[in-house]
């Protein structure tokens, strides 16, 4: 099972932790999906978006990744929140599709 944990300050995401693995018949398409939604959400930040890899909090090891912005400044803009709207909303589709492969919820700080 991938567990998914969406982090949130008031009306803002600013972070996640994806860890575990899907396991069963559809184990691959999972965990693959999952992969590239929160791989590219991070890459988008650095590359598209020009968030220094030094605001990010990162830690990836075998089935996890963790991301956290720290700095509001950067969490509250309106492109890093469709950025994470986006990601958020590929990842509900997956759970829709393969709901016993994943959890999803949102953690208030």
């Amino acid at each position: 099972m991938t567990n998914i944990d969406l982090y949130k300050k008031g009306d803002y995401y600013y972070g996640f932790k994806s860890c575990g693995h899907a396991e069963g018949e559809f184990d691959k398409i999972v965990c693959s999906s999952i992969s590239i939604l929160t791989q590219t959400f991070y890459f988008t930040l650095i590359n598209k978006l020009g968030i220094s890899e030094s605001e990010i909090v990162d830690t990836q090891g075998d089935g996890l990744l963790k991301i956290e912005i720290l700095n509001s400044n950067v969490f509250k803009r309106k492109d890093i929140q469709i950025c994470f709207e986006f990601m958020i909303m590929g990842i509900e589709l997956i759970d829709e599709a393969y709901p016993e492969y994943l959890t999803l919820k949102n953690v208030e700080v």
